[in-house]
């Protein structure tokens, strides 16, 4: 069994790869968390309420037409 001796540059270069690898799955853990985070709340606690609209029957929307209020 013969060895290939690596240069120093290979190290380096095979240390900054493992990185690199370390780092895009620990970025993909955390998305992951963040995506599970989003999941839990709801719709309704992230966006604004609308005020609910009063609704008029006819008599009160042409009060309104011809009172000008």
């Amino acid at each position: 069994m013969t060895k290939k001796i690596q240069t120093k540059a290979e190290k380096l270069k095979n240390w900054y790869d493992l990185e690199i690898e370390k780092d895009k799955l620990e970025i993909e853990q955390e998305k992951l968390k963040f995506i599970e985070e989003i999941k839990k709340n709801k719709k309704e606690d992230i966006l604004p309420q609308k005020p609910e609209i009063e609704k008029l029957s006819l008599w009160k929307r042409m009060k309104k037409v011809i009172l000008g209020i």
